[in-house]
């Protein structure tokens, strides 16, 4: 393509992104429902409007024939052209030619689905990092994008873990609260004599989230952003404390481009760098990279880190929690060594005894701050003004008269609250529920004069109360049976799986299930597509179901071994039926991975069986009766074992069998000779020189 006619495709798009964020303005001002979808498609789209005319602008320079990398891009610009033609088509009432699809969109309904919106973000945002890194690679004279950008693929990252993913977006502190907090964070970020680390950390429900968001977002409006990872139990990778340093480093190759060199000759010397330990990653993609920068940065870049207790899920089975939390706070304040640049971590988490005594041994390194030590005057004042901000957006959306509840009523829900910022947002996601009148639901509160036994406990135990309100003894029974059948399994999956598959692992009804989990929008995320997977709000309501402290005054309690017992039977269910011989049906036998279509997985391998495949054994490993649960899974690998081997590879997961091989073996009192066997045949034919070294 000629320069010129590049430039004017360039400059195109931007025309086509400038009409799409005005039509999403369009709909935020006009529809309810969706909104925050608009907002964050909106927000992307103004994203990507930047960069291209930041591209437009280095091209129509005096050296823009000598721009490599960017003048590579015209294929991309084309597709990303493409692409939103099609997005505005969707959204834009003139676009159609179905008169009836035209009238919906004139009557400003949002036409898109949740996994509509999440598939243009995901676009996109790929086309945003494409379009910056030819920029930023072309301003520091690197002409070899493609390598960059294929290296960088490489890193095995945990997709949602930075502050602002879609996954992770949530609200941020209201403005006029948490005051000297925030003040006393970015004081200390841009302080060139300050600590390498400050600690946020307090109990469950203080904030802490939403402080790490809100310092993450004004750290990003400064420029002084350099990246974040926000780690959450139950969410795959966003647990495993092996995905952060691969994570970081994707993020401060795009936000710092000098760090690329060093960061792509990394992975050159090591594909495999992903899979090693903490230190060694550590070593070769964060340390040496900023010692080897020869630019000097701004005086302080900042990385936030939050939730640390939710660290590793995945290998808690290993005893490595502890060691993982002791490592990492050890490796961070080594980043001191660089002369370049000085890098800050504000860092939350829950004040559990591993991350105290990590916090010792870098005693000279950090400075703390204990949230549910502040004033409570100074809490107090920032939940009144929460609710008094909710209350005010919930008038207006439910045409609720203008006294209502009253200053009054928003002192009691204050003390209600007290010092939990979660106990308050669940208060209010309890009374604004949908499916709920909210007067009658804010009067079951008022109304409500238990003596709780926990701040806890009196946060969710009215949610869970008004599950029961007019049914008899029997429907009461019935109903708590199919709570802990379902929400039991979804706050102990090891990753969210959607309404439809939870249906399909639990041979239940979707519509059942969906009804279930309905009543519980103020404690669970769920979404209106039932291909999205549920999340939990806020993990202290899965503590509060397991405490064995509520197990004789909650008919709610959940029994945790008992449900892992549950979930490994489902498992081993799930995979007798599903797994067979070329479950993917390949013509060839021995076609390789990289050859078969991720959306043939998909169809062949569900979510539910990929999740059988991958946790049966973490399940096993707690559930009540390993002994007896243990001759099931052998009685299933004794039929199944290559048909699950197979199904690992085709997941590119089959590390991961050694792994839970390894771990059978250790559940075993005496050797199993068909144990034994699978692990010498993984040892002798599927990683000889790995496993022998």
């Amino acid at each position: 393509m000629e320069p010129l006619s590049g430039v004017a495709s360039v400059i195109a798009v931007i025309q086509l992104t400038g009409k799409i964020v005005k039509l999403c303005g369009d709909y935020i001002s006009k529809v309810k429902n969706a909104r925050q979808d608009i907002l964050q498609l909106q927000q992307e789209t103004q994203g990507l409007t930047e960069v291209l005319e930041m591209l437009a602008n280095l091209l129509q320079g005096p050296d823009g024939l000598k721009l490599s990398a960017s003048q590579k891009l015209f294929d991309n610009v084309t597709k990303c052209s493409s692409t939103l033609t099609k997005l505005k088509e969707k959204i834009d009432p003139e676009s159609t030619q179905n008169p009836i699809r035209r009238w919906k969109l004139r009557a400003l309904k949002w036409p898109l689905e949740r996994r509509d919106v999440t598939e243009a973000l995901s676009e996109i945002k790929g086309y945003s990092t494409l379009f910056s890194l030819a920029l930023q690679v072309d301003q520091i004279k690197t002409s070899n994008l493609i390598d960059l950008k294929l290296n960088l693929s490489r890193l095995q990252i945990a997709k949602g873990a930075a502050f602002d993913a879609y996954e992770n977006q949530h609200d941020e502190c209201l403005p006029g609260t948490r005051i000297e907090l925030l003040r006393e964070v970015e004081e200390w970020a841009i302080s060139p004599n300050g600590k390498c680390i400050f600690w946020l950390n307090g109990m469950a429900g203080t904030g802490k989230s939403t402080i790490s968001r809100t310092v993450a977002s004004r750290l990003k409006v400064k420029k002084s952003l350099a990246a974040s990872f926000f780690f959450k139990r139950g969410e795959e990778d966003r647990g495993n404390a092996k995905k952060l340093f691969p994570t970081l480093a994707e993020q401060l190759a795009i936000s710092m481009p000098q760090l690329l060199p060093s960061i792509h000759k990394a992975i050159e010397d090591d594909p495999n760098i992903s899979e090693k330990a903490l230190r060694e990653q550590f070593e070769k993609l964060i340390l040496q990279p900023l010692l080897e920068m020869k630019q000097s940065q701004p005086a302080c870049m900042v990385i936030v880190i939050d939730a640390l207790d939710e660290c590793e899920q995945k290998d808690e089975w290993k005893d490595k929690w502890t060691d993982n939390i002791r490592i990492l706070l050890q490796l961070l304040p080594r980043v001191q060594k660089s002369k370049s640049l000085q890098l800050r971590f504000p860092l939350t988490s829950r004040p559990e005894l591993p991350i105290r005594m990590g916090f010792q041994g870098v005693a000279d390194d950090h400075r703390d701050l204990v949230l549910h030590d502040i004033p409570e005057p100074v809490i107090e004042h920032d939940i009144s003004l929460y609710l008094k901000n909710k209350f005010s957006q919930l008038r207006q959306e439910r045409s609720l008269p203008s006294d209502w509840p009253g200053n009054e009523t928003i002192k009691i829900l204050v003390k209600r609250a007290m010092p939990l910022f979660i106990s308050a947002a669940t208060l209010y996601w309890f009374i604004s529920d949908e499916q709920w009148n909210p007067r009658k639901c804010l009067e079951a509160i008022l109304a409500d004069q238990t003596a709780y036994v926990s701040k806890m406990d009196s946060t969710y135990t009215p949610v869970l109360k008004q599950l029961l309100t007019g049914q008899d003894a029997r429907e009461s029974q019935q109903l708590v049976q199919e709570f802990k059948e379902i929400v039991g399994v979804v706050i102990l999956l090891t990753y969210p799986l959607s309404v439809n598959a939870l249906a399909r692992f639990l041979k239940m009804d979707t519509e059942d299930i969906n009804n279930q989990l309905n009543s519980l929008r103020s404690v669970l995320d769920i979404s209106d597509d039932l291909d999205t997977p549920v999340r939990l709000l806020h993990l202290s309501f899965r503590d509060f179901l397991l405490d064995f402290k509520t197990r004789d005054g909650s008919p709610f309690w959940i029994d945790k071994k008992e449900m892992h017992t549950s979930l490994t039977e489902r498992c081993l269910t799930v995979m007798q039926h599903c797994l067979r011989k070329n479950i993917c049906n390949l013509s060839d036998d021995g076609a390789q991975r990289s050859e078969i279509d991720i959306h043939s997985i998909d169809n062949h391998l569900p979510p539910e069986l990929q999740y059988a495949c991958r946790y049966w054994a973490q399940h096993l490993q707690q559930c009540q009766d390993s002994v007896t649960e243990l001759a099931k899974a052998f009685s299933f690998l004794e039929v199944h074992f290559l048909h699950w081997l197979e199904a690992m590879s085709v997941l590119g997961i089959i590390s991961e069998v050694v792994e839970i091989i390894n771990l059978l073996q250790s559940f075993m009192k005496t050797n199993s000779r068909y144990c034994t066997s699978s692990a010498l045949f993984l040892r002798t034919y599927v990683f000889p020189e790995e496993l022998n070294n």
